[in-house]
């Protein structure tokens, strides 16, 4: 259900007097190629391209505008040289106004095929680019809008309330931001009170006011105006060789939270890739992976609804892989490893603060921000010339040797591994005494009844073999001879069944428990055969073991894990367990534990590097909560680990299945996953304890999970509860309990 527009005309426009110019054919047709080569074009339903009517040029143009770039078609290459010289980074060529309604044409047809439900989301292969065409001025490649023009044609033709546009071009959108930057509120015959229409979010190089295109306005303090106050979002980077982990702060610090709070009906993506390593212009180190990171975490915002509409990007590999992976992502393919994100740069955080500081009246989510300093901002402006009359136009880009980054590209693309396994989850179950029983279950019909078939996986049980693989036969016998199982054990027996290990496969609770862990070891097995992407092990019935020590032992996490490290050589497992505890003597330098707690101070769960105690003393836990928690502890710590399988352990009993006596929501469950899921290369794994009811609570708890790990849409978060001091006080008395040992969380 991914949409995709394209038209081999696009290539006609370029610049006739200048070979080297940035902005060329080659842009489009090394996407398609590198998307082709992928098999991804394929993969997707093709949309119609066509071009724009004046009428909806005119919605965000003024006529004198349209009209001058339509005379143009009878140009001869001196005039069309002599015209382009009076505007900023400008060429035009006699297919240059077919081929701009062609682009914000094909741009409105796809951003409608989403909204009609066509399509679920997709991506739009034009040019030129858009965001810097302002409502009289063409500038910077662009000359008509295309993001604005979709934009505006939802919100006057469509029943579309809320659109949120992301500008991640190196360049800020600087026209975009113009023709949104006092956007009216469409008031809700319903409800009574006036909505907000369009949030505009730009990360863009900046360096105070020195980048392109040098202006006052791209700073973080210009934040609307009238009744667009506050919906007006710029991120300024002050310096050059921003890696990922600085943008991934962005989106964790700023970008989630806000958007979360806006609930956008469509996000549409000014999706420009001069920021990606190796381009001139933007001289970041943004990798191509990363960018399926982001589009995957937009894509849980708002029902999987996302458009990127292709912008900048000059270094030809780098533009063409990071679009292909966008496009991957788009698809629900797995995303790819980014590798260990370390501590953010001193110049990002600052400017997240900034932005944070400017908007802290007009979102809750930034009113008890961790990140927000009381102390004024400070602005430097650093760019003093006047525009020129007429502008360059020859020699303006010489040709660069991009040998050096060519090396650099071609080790990331060979590193970066695309998996992509035929089933997208496997499901599997305790081992019961009549085959098919998943299958016949009331959980697995609910499922299929909104999902469709789930791939079940056979059934099958620990093996006294796979045990010990886990544990040594010396560790066995210890455990035996202490007599730590469930039930009444004579000396006699220990002893004598000790030898072979008769008794661990003759005992009804280790016979319970092996149900229970041979399902999840048929999960990993099944997931580095590169059969599945995930699994989810779903419990038909009550075994719960965990109330004595020898279950703590035995934890189906920790077995579960080191299986996975023994038999398929993982260095990094990560274990989260939202309601629960794993002892502190099970971890080992190939796994971390993170566990959430409601008590404060506990002498048995001290912090250490393998494992992370979360604590969270109030009364009352709500979702903005829980998602500042995972956006800020989380999520960072997570993509520093970098894991390679993620086990999520919890239960999902609606009486217990709480931090603190509140419930987590299902909803909130299903973002969970979604948001872990998006590491690991997609390698997760949902293991369900003792569930034991069909409840509607456990019912809707497993299907948003399902949607998750499935690439389906998942229930949109509405977050109407708010952060307080009390928050801010607990979050940051964990990141100083956790931050020590975390380079991502030594803001």
């Amino acid at each position: 259900m991914t949409g995709v527009i394209y038209d081999n005309n696009f290539t006609t426009h370029k610049c006739l007097w200048d070979e080297y110019y940035s902005e060329n054919p080659l842009r489009y047709t090394s996407v398609l190629e590198r998307c082709n080569s992928l098999g991804l074009i394929d993969r997707c339903i093709k949309i119609p391209s066509r071009h724009a009517t004046k009428e909806e040029l005119l919605s965000k143009h003024m006529v004198e505008h349209i009209d001058l770039l339509e005379s143009t078609e009878h140009y001869n290459d001196e005039q069309l040289e002599q015209l382009s010289s009076r505007y900023d980074s400008i060429y035009v060529h006699n297919s240059t106004y077919k081929q701009s309604l062609l682009a914000a044409g094909s741009s409105i047809e796809l951003v409608k095929a989403v909204v009609d439900g066509r399509v679920q989301n997709g991506m739009a292969f034009v040019r030129p680019p858009g965001h810097h065409a302002m409502n009289s001025e063409y500038s910077g490649y662009c000359f008509i809008n295309n993001v604005a023009i979709a934009t505006q044609y939802l919100l006057d033709k469509t029943a579309t309330q809320k659109i949120l546009i992301v500008d991640w071009d190196i360049h800020h959108g600087q026209a975009t931001q113009q023709m949104f930057y006092e956007d009216p509120r469409v008031k809700s015959v319903i409800i009574f009170f006036q909505l907000p229409r369009v949030l505009y979010f730009s990360i863009h190089r900046y360096e105070h006011g020195k980048f392109w295109p040098n202006l006052r306005e791209s700073d973080f303090d210009h934040i609307g105006k009238g009744n667009g106050t506050g919906f007006n979002v710029n991120v300024p980077l002050n310096d050059i060789g921003m890696k990922n982990e600085d943008y991934m702060a962005i989106i964790h610090y700023l970008l989630i939270p806000l958007a979360t709070e806006f609930s956008p009906d469509l996000i549409i993506v000014s999706s420009g890739y001069d920021s990606a390593i190796g381009d001139p212009k933007g001289e970041m180190l943004v990798t191509p992976a990363c960018y399926a990171h982001i589009t995957q975490k937009l894509m849980s915002l708002c029902c999987g609804r996302v458009v990127a509409i292709l912008e900048g990007g000059y270094y030809l590999k780098s533009l063409a892989e990071s679009a292909a992976l966008t496009l991957r992502a788009l698809l629900g393919d797995p995303c790819p490893v980014i590798g260990s994100l370390q501590q953010p740069c001193k110049s990002v955080m600052e400017t997240i603060g900034n932005v944070i500081y400017a908007h802290r009246h007009f979102w809750d989510c930034f009113k008890y921000n961790i990140c927000y300093k009381e102390n004024l901002p400070e602005i430097c402006y650093n760019f003093f010339d006047e525009k020129p009359e007429i502008y360059q136009t020859r020699n303006m880009y010489p040709k660069i040797d991009t040998s050096s980054f060519d090396i650099i590209l071609n080790n990331i693309i060979t590193e970066t591994k695309l998996f992509n396994p035929k089933f997208r989850v496997g499901l599997a179950s305790k081992v019961v005494e009549h085959s098919n029983s998943l299958k016949n279950s009331e959980i697995y019909q609910y499922l299929k009844s909104k999902v469709g078939n789930l791939h079940i996986l056979k059934e099958c049980q620990l093996t006294i073999e796979e045990f010990n693989i886990v544990y040594s036969t010396e560790y066995t016998k210890d455990i035996i001879n202490k007599q730590k199982y469930v039930g009444n054990i004579d000396k006699e027996q220990c002893s004598t069944s000790s030898i072979n290990n008769k008794f661990i496969v003759d005992d009804p609770a280790f016979n319970t428990f092996s149900s229970s862990v041979g399902p999840l070891l048929q999960i990993i097995d099944s997931i580095f055969k590169n059969e599945i992407k995930s699994g989810i092990f779903v419990s038909l019935s009550t075994a719960n073991l965990r109330k004595n020590e020898i279950s703590y032992i035995l934890n189906a996490s920790i077995i579960g894990a080191k299986y996975a490290i023994k038999k398929y050589y993982l260095k990094r497992i990560l274990i989260i367990e939202p309601n629960e505890n794993i002892t502190e003597i099970l971890s080992t330098d190939q796994m971390l534990v993170i566990s959430m707690h409601d008590l404060l101070n506990s002498s048995k769960t001290m912090n250490g590097n393998n494992h992370i105690n979360i604590f969270w003393s109030k009364k009352l836990f709500n979702e903005a909560e829980f998602m500042v928690m995972m956006q800020h502890l989380i999520l960072p710590i997570a993509y520093e680990y970098n894991p390679e399988l993620i086990i999520v352990s919890s239960k999902f009993y609606s009486n217990i299945n709480n931090i603190h006596g509140i419930q987590i929501t299902p909803i909130m469950y299903g973002h969970l996953i979604q948001w872990l899921s998006i590491l690991a290369n997609g390698r997760l794994i949902l293991y369900e304890q003792d569930g034991h009811d069909n409840s509607i609570y456990r019912n809707e708890c497993l299907l948003q999970c399902s949607n998750a790990l499935l690439g389906k849409p998942i229930s949109k978060l509405c977050i109407k509860n708010l952060l307080n001091l009390e928050s801010k006080d607990i979050l940051l008395n964990n990141v100083k309990n956790i931050g020590n040992n975390w380079k991502s969380l030594q803001l």
